[in-house]
């Protein structure tokens, strides 16, 4: 997600519009009793939780940060109490008393304390984060238990949580009155919330987490959530409305963001173990051929100079060529993929000027954008060009452009130096090897020469 606070802002706005509609606008139903509906639900909700939950353990385990334990506290915590004070209720086809309604409403605050806590905590490395998430692990199982042992000890003690002015047997929209310190709750909710949306927005931002991102807009979301709750306080499992809408909804983007952490942590496996096996044929091509290379140049040194046929000088030549070569392809495999263009152009063409000791005069459009096969194949041209214009045209200065037109990209390398004719064929492969090149990956390529006028390589891709 490139831009969280833009999409948590978004959501912030689509959230406020919908609760202020629902409030002000009566004739818009938004509370049924619908206790099928309440049971998916609550299924869905705590498994989604469970799987989020399990993701942060896989980070924690992998990075060991503690705002990530709190995380996984607090989504444990929260995926418990929906289990057995909710979710296992409503499969029952259970009203929850008071009792259980206020355990619930305490254990979801202090989950909320979590999730805002994680937003905020020092970014700051677990030295055992094994021992801390057993401790963590023991904290939750430990809150649920207090909160059973509550609502047994206290059972007919506690105020009546909420009232329906309308009988259960209603299917029309109902009227519930809530007791005072249950709205507070659900305020003091909404307010971690909104604060744990900033929180990870902005640790979002800093360290390029996208997960964040996806949690920044989940907690904003939980707030909404908290705030139709406060508005309808709809405490009873039969009852479905807007409130339990936006906490599906924070459920479900729990979940997205769940997958897509996933996604990218394959993704990243993939490309490094492709990065890798790239690293170890550049080693190879380097320890291997290119050494035996090295060691066929020394020795036809040494060899008889006076041959007449110019067999020796070929295979100078040839030798030289296959060095080149072998370079290009170990710098190519070393090189990082999704090199802009013209960070790859610049490093290879500067590397084959600073070798044959020619001048190098660059104008590269930045932001270029090419599929694999064509930028290295773009590549490779300018390399082959700069090449051949180094060794034969005897100019001091070669010229380098790369310039957008329309959706192409237009590569032209040109020199001053005593040029050539392009229609007497070569002893080389260099210019075939350029237009085959080019015509592999769909372009064009212009070869513009002429004795004593320089000469000048275009390749449109």
């Amino acid at each position: 997600m490139r831009s969280a606070g833009a999409a948590a802002l978004v959501t912030a706005v689509l959230s406020g519009v919908t609760t202020v509609a629902v409030a002000l606008l009566p004739q818009l139903h938004f509370a049924y009793r619908q206790p099928l509906l309440h049971v998916a639900l609550e299924t869905a909700a705590w498994l989604v939780v469970l799987l989020a939950g399990f993701l942060v353990l896989g980070r924690l385990r992998r990075d060991g940060w503690l705002n990530e334990l709190l995380l996984v506290c607090g989504l444990a915590l929260l995926a418990l109490l929906n289990l057995f004070l909710l979710t296992v209720p409503a499969l029952a086809g259970l009203v929850p008393h008071d009792q259980v309604v206020w355990a619930a409403l305490a254990g979801s605050s202090l989950g909320a304390v979590l999730f805002a806590l994680a937003a905020f905590v020092p970014r700051r490395r677990l030295r055992r984060p094994g021992l801390a998430l057993a401790g963590g692990a023991v904290g939750a199982a430990a809150a649920v238990l207090v909160a059973a042992v509550l609502v047994s000890e206290f059972a007919g003690r506690l105020p009546q949580a909420a009232a329906a002015t309308l009988p259960p047997e209603s299917t029309a929209p109902a009227d519930l009155d809530a007791q005072p310190t249950a709205l507070t709750l659900q305020l003091f909710m909404t307010l971690l919330y909104g604060l744990a949306a900033v929180g990870f927005v902005r640790r979002s931002r800093r360290f390029g987490d996208e997960f964040l991102g996806w949690l920044a807009i989940a907690a904003v979301l939980a707030a909404a959530s908290r705030v139709n709750y406060f508005l309808y306080p709809a405490l009873y499992s039969q009852w479905v409305h807007t409130g339990d809408v936006f906490r599906l909804c924070f459920y479900a983007v729990l979940l997205a963001g769940s997958m897509r952490e996933i996604w990218s942590y394959w993704h990243a496996l993939s490309e490094a173990a492709v990065l890798e096996e790239r690293r170890r044929i550049a080693r190879d091509l380097h320890d291997g051929l290119a050494q035996e290379l090295a060691y066929l140049a020394r020795n036809l040194d040494s060899l008889d100079t006076d041959t007449g046929d110019g067999t020796l000088k070929r295979l100078r030549r040839a030798v030289e060529r296959a060095q080149l070569e072998s370079r290009r392809a170990v710098s190519t495999l070393a090189t990082p993929t999704g090199q802009p263009i013209e960070t790859a152009l610049a490093d290879a063409v500067g590397e084959i000027a600073e070798r044959f000791h020619v001048g190098l005069d660059l104008d590269l459009a930045s932001g270029v954008r090419l599929p694999p096969a064509r930028a290295e194949a773009l590549v490779r041209i300018a390399c082959e060009a700069v090449t051949n214009a180094a060794r034969h045209s005897g100019a001091r200065q070669v010229r380098l452009d790369v310039e957008r037109d329309g959706p192409r990209v237009r590569l032209r390398v040109s020199d001053k130096g005593r040029g050539f004719d392009p229609a007497v064929p070569g002893d080389g492969f260099g210019l075939v090897s350029m237009c085959e090149r080019a015509r592999s990956v769909g372009g064009e390529l212009r070869i513009s020469s002429a004795p004593g006028r320089g000469s000048e390589v275009e390749a449109a891709l």
